[in-house]
């Protein structure tokens, strides 16, 4: 592949449109190109900084009151009769109930993108570790060394763990950005492939279940336990991240 026909691939690479085989010679290629690098990461950021500027809006709080009193100041200055300002009435609780669901939608649909956003962040973040020089800040298989290293970096303390006798050894550590916020990314590798685990406080402490979905090719698994969010990427098996992800746990 060369960076003249891999131009035009590289929005299509980020936006995980590729075929699978495809993916790989465009990874491939960005690992060996740094021209081609630092465009996907130009475009990255692009893409990083349209996301913080979205605006969010809600309904207004009291858009059920006002919704009631235009329907009853309608019904009562042109003198309905009470059975069909009964009606009005319920042509307002409908419109009303359109209106809540079609919101709940909107705020499932809003979530559910959230979420995709983050999950495309995470792999971002996995991917450029892996074609940078930014993998490790301490390489360290001894969880008692990457502890202590994030000390005073973070303002919190990620639980470190080393599962080399389940086939998951840690092998260091490092400092992300993903969500507006530095979060700490510990490094398993599993046979020949690496593992980040990044990890962050959670917006609530309720634990969550596993969340398990595969983006270009990469296996991502996501939880909250601890007040922890957590979530795992790499290219093995989801069954192996979920492996990783029930050993944390």
């Amino acid at each position: 592949m060369t960076c003249s026909s891999s131009e035009h691939l590289l929005e299509l690479y980020l936006d995980g449109e590729l075929a699978v085989r495809e993916s790989a010679e465009m990874r491939k290629h960005i690992g060996g190109c740094s021209t081609c690098a630092n465009q996907y990461q130009r475009l990255e950021q692009i893409r990083t900084d349209i996301r913080m500027h979205v605006g969010r809006y809600e309904p207004p709080a009291d858009l059920e009151q006002r919704v009631r009193a235009a329907l009853r100041k309608a019904a009562v200055e042109k003198k309905h009769p009470g059975w069909l300002l009964a009606n009005w009435m319920a042509v307002a609780a409908a419109v009303l109930l359109c209106v809540s669901i079609g919101w709940n939608v909107a705020l499932l649909r809003s979530h559910s993108s959230a979420n995709d956003l983050l999950a495309q962040e995470v792999l971002s973040s996995h991917l450029r570790s892996l074609i940078g020089a930014h993998l490790m800040d301490i390489p360290s298989s001894d969880q008692h060394t990457v502890k202590p290293w994030f000390n005073g970096k973070l303002s919190f303390a990620p639980d470190v763990k080393d599962f080399a006798r389940q086939g998951f050894p840690l092998i260091g550590g490092r400092i992300e950005y993903i969500d507006d916020q530095p979060v700490a990314a510990l490094i398993y590798q599993r046979r020949q492939h690496l593992i980040n685990l990044f990890m962050w406080p959670a917006a609530s402490s309720s634990p969550s279940g596993y969340s398990a979905m595969k983006k270009r090719g990469y296996s991502l698994v996501s939880w909250t336990q601890d007040g922890m969010t957590c979530w795992l990427v790499s290219d093995v098996q989801t069954s192996e991240l979920e492996q990783l992800a029930q050993l944390y746990k």
